[in-house]
């Protein structure tokens, strides 16, 4: 079954990364949780990896566990709907 909050929880991630110039996977969790989506940190980091694929974020790695992310320009962007990109929704409004 596919998952149909995948753009939105993209988009939050972009968003909350974009307010807060780093976070990292387990910060990520928490603020999709403020959203309504329970996640492992581990489906973070499958978003996270799947971001950075496409040129909209940069990973770096802290230990095994604990992974920081930092917005790209292109990221940035995204994150504000000055660009639109596939499978990721439409910013949400505070």
């Amino acid at each position: 079954m596919e998952d149909i909050f995948l753009g939105n929880k993209r988009i939050l991630i972009l968003q909350n990364i974009e307010r807060n110039i780093t976070l990292s996977n387990e910060m990520l969790q928490r603020a999709l949780r403020a959203y309504g989506h329970s996640i492992s940190v581990e489906e973070v980091n499958r978003h996270l990896i799947w971001l950075k694929e496409r040129g909209l974020l940069k990973i770096d790695e802290l230990s095994a566990s604990v992974w920081t992310a930092k917005l790209t320009r292109h990221g940035k962007e995204v994150a504000k709907g000055i660009v639109r990109e596939s499978g990721i929704d439409d910013p949400v409004e505070d």
